[in-house]
């Protein structure tokens, strides 16, 4: 990639997020490590994305969170069961942000797919990075590992900063396990109540 263009992608991110306190361009291969060795989702859905870009930023996670972020769960449309087949179409399982979800602990109980225990402390003495799928065209983020650690941020109000591997794509529509459930460029994105 040019550096004309790293520098036009650049001054795109750092307008949407001000408050990004370090974003680098990492190649390729440098994402695929740190996903295989942090992420516990289908790693490499990315192949099916045209023309992905990657990155490393360092971010608050209540910045993050203000982002149109969500986690790989998805629940019914009235929030009150979990669904965890990524298969299930949109209109049978749907989107829920982390503020939603850290309202609704009965999602959180051992056995439910989330499992999430607000008072075990999961950022660790090396906390893991956050590993993100990103549509640049309608500006969803999907969080494929770092999903307890950001509803814990949600649920606590905490705000660490957060190291985040990120792939960007302007079309994801070869995808066929998360990003067809989130992104809304091709179908509209209807969340969880």
């Amino acid at each position: 990639m040019c550096l004309r263009r790293l520098r036009s992608l650049w001054k795109q991110w750092t307008d949407k997020m001000p408050n990004v306190l370090v974003m680098t361009p990492i190649t390729q291969s440098e994402f695929d490590a740190v996903e295989r060795a942090n992420t516990q989702a289908a790693a490499g859905e990315y192949l099916l994305a045209s023309f992905p870009t990657f990155w490393k930023y360092t971010i608050s996670a209540q910045e993050l969170l203000r982002l149109k972020i969500f986690p790989t769960w998805r629940t019914s449309k009235d929030g009150a069961k979990y669904i965890g087949q990524f298969h299930k179409h949109r209109t049978e399982a749907f989107a829920i942000t982390y503020a939603n979800l850290a309202t609704k602990p009965h999602l959180f109980q051992k056995g439910t797919g989330v499992n999430f225990d607000p008072n075990y402390n999961n950022f660790g003495s090396a906390p893991k990075p956050v590993i993100v799928y990103h549509c640049k065209k309608c500006d969803v983020h999907v969080v494929k590992d770092g999903n307890h650690r950001l509803l814990r941020c949600a649920y606590h109000a905490c705000d660490p900063n957060l190291d985040v591997y990120q792939v960007s794509s302007s079309d994801w529509s070869g995808s066929t396990v998360d990003m067809k459930n989130f992104c809304s460029c091709s179908e509209p994105l209807e969340l969880a109540t």
